[in-house]
């Protein structure tokens, strides 16, 4: 199990929980930015004691408002894969499914992913597996809000039992030229 997994279980009671935006018909399309090839990099903070920074690249294949899409972590003590499959109705609602593969470099089964597009963003939201974490299940919101420069931040929140347990702030991007320094 990933420490900050780990230890993010042993801090259960340190953080609350939060709203989120509304659904927009025919919103931000998930599918088109992340068609073709994508890069991100980001923080976890677990319970504001330990920080992890890591990277990402993303493959993604669009057809009409359905996304394939590979997101491949690059963390401090290896890779990990999780393997997106998104659509998006007319009246703004994301439905589909993600796999996470864990420590032992297995893919756990798809769990079903719901969320809303927003004007400039979107919202998602799942019980699934951190990236290389075991067989822990975690809830993960993924807020996502476009920066106005062709960038996309996302606000992460990992909680256990309805309570937050770890943040991630992350920036995705088409290339890492596009990505803030540092």
């Amino acid at each position: 199990m990933r420490r900050w997994v780990f230890a993010a279980l042993l801090l259960l009671p340190l953080s609350g929980c939060g709203g989120g935006p509304a659904p927009v018909p025919d919103g931000f399309s998930l599918a088109e930015f992340f068609d073709g090839q994508s890069v991100s990099q980001g923080t976890v903070r677990t319970a504001l004691v330990f920080g992890e920074a890591f990277t990402a690249s993303f493959q993604g294949r669009r057809e009409a408002d359905r996304l394939w899409l590979d997101e491949r972590f690059v963390f401090d003590d290896g890779e990990r894969l999780q393997r997106w499959e998104l659509s998006r109705s007319r009246a703004g609602i994301y439905s589909g499914t993600v796999a996470t593969e864990d420590g032992d470099g297995k893919l756990a089964p798809p769990v079903p992913v719901t969320g809303w597009a927003t004007a400039d963003g979107a919202a998602l939201t799942y019980d699934g597996f951190a990236p290389g974490g075991g067989d822990t299940l975690l809830n993960f919101r993924h807020v996502m809000t476009g920066n106005g420069d062709g960038t996309l931040a996302n606000h992460v929140t990992i909680s256990k039992f309805g309570i937050p347990i770890a943040t991630s702030e992350v920036t995705f991007a088409k290339t890492e030229a596009d990505l803030p320094p540092g």
